[in-house]
C-alpha cells in the first residue's frame, strides 16, 4: 500500500511546473517561503527572549524606583536627625518649654504630659499647656518654638480672652529618641 499515489504525485509536481515557470509567480513564492522561513526560525525564538527581557526590565526600573525612594528618604531622614536631641525625654521637653516661658515672661496655669507615641523609629512626647500672658509674649513664644531647633510641632492653640490678659491653650508635640 502506498501512502502517496504515483498519478496524483505527478500531477502536483506539473502543476508546481506550470507555476514556477512564471518568474512573477517564482519571485512571490520565493519571498513567501522566505518570509515563512524567517518567521519560524528567526522571529519566534527571538520573541520569547524578547518578552523576558520585557519582563526583567520592568523588574528593574521597579527596583530603581524602589532604591530612589530609599535614598530620598535617606535624604530626608539625614536632616531631621540634627533636630533630635539624643539625650532628650520628657523632663528635658519640660524644662525646655519652661525656659521659653520664662524668656518671655509668660505664666504657666497647667501643664499635663500625655502618653508617648511611636512614630516610626521615634517617641512622640505630648503636652497639653495653658499659659496666660499678654498677646505679644504669647506670640513670640508660639514663634520661638516653630522656629526651634528641634523638632517640634504645635498640634492645638486655642486662645481665649480673660481680664487683662489671654489664655492660651497649646498642645505641643515633641520628638525623642526610643530608649
Amino acid at each position: 500500500m502506498e501512502l502517496i499515489d504515483k498519478a496524483k504525485l505527478m500531477q502536483y509536481k506539473a502543476l508546481i511546473e506550470k507555476h514556477m515557470s512564471n518568474p512573477v509567480k517564482l519571485r512571490l513564492t520565493t519571498i513567501g517561503g522566505l518570509l515563512i522561513l524567517s518567521i519560524v526560525l528567526i522571529y519566534m525564538p527571538l520573541s520569547k527572549k524578547i518578552d523576558a527581557n520585557r519582563r526583567r526590565l520592568s523588574a528593574e526600573k521597579e527596583r530603581n524606583g524602589c532604591i530612589m525612594d530609599c535614598e530620598k528618604l535617606q535624604k530626608q531622614a539625614a536632616i531631621f536627625r540634627s533636630l533630635i536631641i539624643e539625650k532628650s525625654d520628657t523632663n528635658e521637653w519640660v524644662h525646655y518649654l519652661l525656659d521659653g516661658m520664662r524668656e518671655f515672661r509668660i505664666k504657666l496655669r497647667s501643664i499635663e504630659s500625655r502618653q508617648q507615641r511611636k512614630v516610626g523609629p521615634y517617641m512622640a512626647v505630648t503636652f497639653s499647656m495653658e499659659i496666660e500672658g499678654k498677646y505679644p509674649e504669647l506670640k513670640n513664644y508660639v514663634e520661638r518654638l516653630e522656629a526651634s531647633p528641634r523638632l517640634v510641632r504645635i498640634d492645638t492653640m486655642n486662645l481665649e480672652k480673660r481680664s487683662d490678659n489671654l489664655v492660651m491653650n497649646l498642645t505641643v508635640l515633641g520628638v525623642v529618641p526610643k530608649k
